[in-house]
C-alpha cells in the first residue's frame, strides 16, 4: 500500500528509497528527507499538547499543518515516483516506461 490516509506509508518511502539511486537528481531523497522532518515535527507537537496543555490549541493547529504538508508532500513524492516510472498508475512499485521523464537516469560504470 502507498497511501494511508492520504499519507505516504513508511513502507512505500522506504521502496521509494532503494529507487532514488537510479536517478542523478537528488530531489526525491531532498523531498522524503523534507517529508521526515515535518512527521518529527507532527510527533514533537503531540508531546507538547500534553507538555504544555494552556498552548493545546497552538499545537493542535500546528499539528494539523503538520499533516497538511505531510499529504502535499506524500502526493508530490509519489506523482514525481510516478513521473519517473518508479510506480505505476495502479500504485504498483517497479520500474515501468516513461515518456520523457523529468530527471535524467544516472549511469553508472
Amino acid at each position: 500500500m502507498i497511501f494511508d490516509n492520504g499519507h505516504i506509508t513508511p513502507e512505500a518511502l522506504a521502496e521509494l528509497s532503494r529507487h532514488t539511486d537510479l536517478i542523478e537528481c537528488e530531489c526525491p531523497a531532498h523531498l522524503m528527507a523534507i517529508l521526515a522532518k515535518v512527521r518529527e515535527f507532527h510527533d514533537y507537537t503531540t508531546e507538547c499538547i500534553t507538555k504544555y496543555p494552556k498552548d493545546a490549541a497552538t499545537h493542535i493547529w500546528l499539528q494539523t499543518a503538520a499533516k497538511n504538508i505531510d499529504a502535499m508532500l506524500s502526493n508530490t513524492i509519489v506523482q514525481l515516483a510516478r513521473m519517473e516510472g518508479f510506480v505505476s498508475e495502479e500504485n504498483e512499485f517497479g520500474l515501468y516506461p516513461v515518456h520523457g521523464g523529468m530527471l535524467s537516469v544516472r549511469t553508472f560504470g
